[in-house]
């Protein structure tokens, strides 16, 4: 949808098919930084979308990832972040897999990556991000999926994944990953990654990243409980390697509630999925979007 100055406008794409879902939610959109007329979609199970012509009821889109004739065959065309390369918009990243839904996690094939504006992909460390888990006795199984994906404005071969397993970097654009890297000191705890930046701080880079998880298991995934690590982190990017200078923001002794980032899952953590947003004038400030879980009995 498109909102100027008074009214909405539906841009699509439409659903493909009959059925009415056939295209997908929309999880992400992108605009282009210097051409209006460009903007990209990722869909949950639909794939990306770009279209060349927005923005009025006439946008048309085109599926690029069904049709790039250099991309590997994926099992899942769910697409839970893009990125552009904020020194190339020509480079884009694309997260598969799907952490939105507090429960069950469609799964990732890897971080799909574009060098021609989207119109074309690879897929990079499709080993690293699409580990399938056993299930338990009487369990469903468990998958990896991407959440967040950025790239470090000071180093475009410094790609950032958050995933459902913690943080992963990749210094050569995406060939080789080092993770998961945990911005806590709980690793029993899940470590669910639901919102992650990264900015210019002059000569280094700086990354936050939210811990945020559902709270309560359920009967397709389990462990959802083990919120223990939820709240917000910062660090800076390292050379190579995972970060080290990890801090908790979430601090009872700073105004956040009590509680968070401590290792102590619910009822003591009482937060759930967290996501983060920066300041565009000012990127010391920071804002945060937390689920408050319910008193047991409730649901959400």
């Amino acid at each position: 949808m498109r909102w100027h100055p008074t009214v909405f406008t539906p841009l699509g794409p439409r659903p493909l098919g009959t059925g009415g879902g056939e295209s997908g939610r929309a999880n992400v959109v992108l605009g282009h930084p210097t051409n209006p007329a460009i903007a990209w979609m990722g869909s949950n199970g639909g794939g990306v979308w770009k279209t060349t012509n927005c923005c009025d009821a006439n946008t048309t889109w085109v599926n690029t990832t069904d049709n790039s004739a250099n991309l590997e065959p994926i099992q899942n065309s769910a697409i839970g972040d893009m990125t552009l390369d904020p020194n190339n918009p020509d480079v884009l990243y694309a997260g598969t897999g799907d952490l939105r839904f507090g429960s069950f996690a469609f799964g990732s094939n890897g971080v799909l990556k574009s060098v021609d504006g989207g119109n074309t992909w690879t897929v990079k460390g499709a080993d690293v991000f699409n580990p399938f888990y056993p299930p338990n006795v009487n369990l469903p199984p468990q998958y990896q999926a991407i959440g967040k994906v950025v790239v470090d404005p000071n180093n475009s071969n410094i790609v950032i994944v958050g995933a459902k397993t913690g943080v992963y970097l990749s210094y050569d654009g995406g060939d080789n990953w080092t993770g998961p890297c945990l911005t806590n000191a709980f690793p029993t705890q899940r470590q669910d990654i639901t919102g992650l930046i990264a900015t210019d701080q002059g000569a280094t880079t700086r990354l936050i990243a939210s811990v945020g998880t559902r709270g309560f298991a359920t009967t397709v995934q389990t462990g959802l409980e083990q919120n223990g690590a939820n709240g917000v982190y910062r660090a800076t990017v390292p050379a190579s390697g995972c970060p080290v200078d990890w801090t908790t923001l979430t601090r009872a002794d700073n105004g956040w509630p009590a509680g968070t980032s401590t290792g102590n899952p619910f009822p003591t953590n009482t937060l759930g999925r967290v996501e983060i947003a920066l300041a565009p004038s000012d990127s010391n400030v920071v804002y945060a979007l937390v689920a408050q879980i319910p008193p047991v009995g409730r649901t959400e």
